[in-house]
């Protein structure tokens, strides 16, 4: 196992974050071996995946960085029924599936995330399109006080960007089960080059996180002219994208969120959106 102590910017998407110890299991014998240590002696530790919606403190992360992407990455296909590792590229499943004449999540081609990291924030086409991958999932693998079990669909609460993960940081996803819908090879390619073609229109030049805030019917978000919104080195570079324009700094970032929140609330319907990354502080 690769263990190290280097800045979180080589790992986020942001290119923001202090140093840390990071620890990259090659297995997921390797993975549960080490939270059980860390069960055991009761050492604090947070699981880092493609660091793409993340916002990382400049200062030094504490606990131990567990880096899980290349763990579990096990596949296995049997019908309709699909299994995956969370450390599975999202995209790489999406093709697999595709291969297999399997359908359903070709709307999530863009997600540069891992499985874990999408049922985690329960990925989605945004709460208009009323499509997430949960719709999908029958059973999440986790580990959890020192030993791994099985969690059905119905007892994870999934929500508009929410699922129990995310009030549990003691739960962690090894793999997932998805029973997914037939479709023709030809039809899957086709629905996940549309989404790429979508996504492609985007500033992809200047490091950035993805949606900073949740969209949706339920929390609206007023759209910010892009490059008309910055705190040092920190910039709007789209309506709901920050950028990091070479040096900006966990403060930057901060800052310029609070701003955005402050000015949709005092335009209408007045009301604070949600942020939508992981923020370690």
């Amino acid at each position: 196992m690769k263990r190290t102590t280097e800045p979180l910017a080589e790992y986020t998407w942001l290119k923001i974050g202090g140093p840390a110890e990071i620890a990259v299991p090659e297995s997921k014998e390797e993975l549960v071996q080490l939270l059980r240590e860390c069960h055991t002696e009761n050492r604090a530790y947070r699981l880092l995946g493609n660091g793409s919606n993340l916002l990382v403190s400049d200062d030094r992360i504490n606990e131990l960085i567990i880096k899980n992407t290349v763990a579990c990455t096990d596949r296995q296909f049997d019908g309709n029924v699909v299994s995956a590792g969370a450390s599975v590229m999202v995209p790489q499943f999406i093709n697999e599936c595709i291969q297999h004449e399997l359908g359903g999540y070709e709307y999530l081609y863009s997600v540069p995330g891992t499985i874990g990291g999408a049922i985690y924030m329960n990925a989605g086409r945004g709460a208009a399109h009323d499509k997430t991958i949960s719709d999908y999932l029958v059973s999440v693998e986790v580990f959890s006080d020192g030993d791994t079990t099985e969690i059905p669909v119905d007892d994870l609460n999934f929500d508009h960007r929410y699922s129990s993960f995310q009030e549990h940081d003691d739960w962690v996803i090894l793999s997932a089960t998805f029973e997914l819908p037939s479709q023709s090879q030809e039809e899957g390619r086709e629905k996940a080059q549309q989404r790429m073609e979508k996504v492609n229109e985007r500033d992809r030049s200047t490091p950035n996180a993805g949606s900073v805030f949740k969209s949706g019917a339920r929390l609206p978000l007023h759209k910010i002219p892009p490059g008309g919104l910055s705190v040092g080195n920190a910039r709007f570079i789209g309506p709901n994208r920050i950028g990091n324009d070479g040096d900006a700094t966990f403060s930057d970032v901060k800052r310029l969120v609070s701003l955005a929140k402050l000015l949709n609330k005092l335009v209408p319907p007045f009301q604070t959106p949600e942020v939508e990354w992981k923020i370690w502080s």
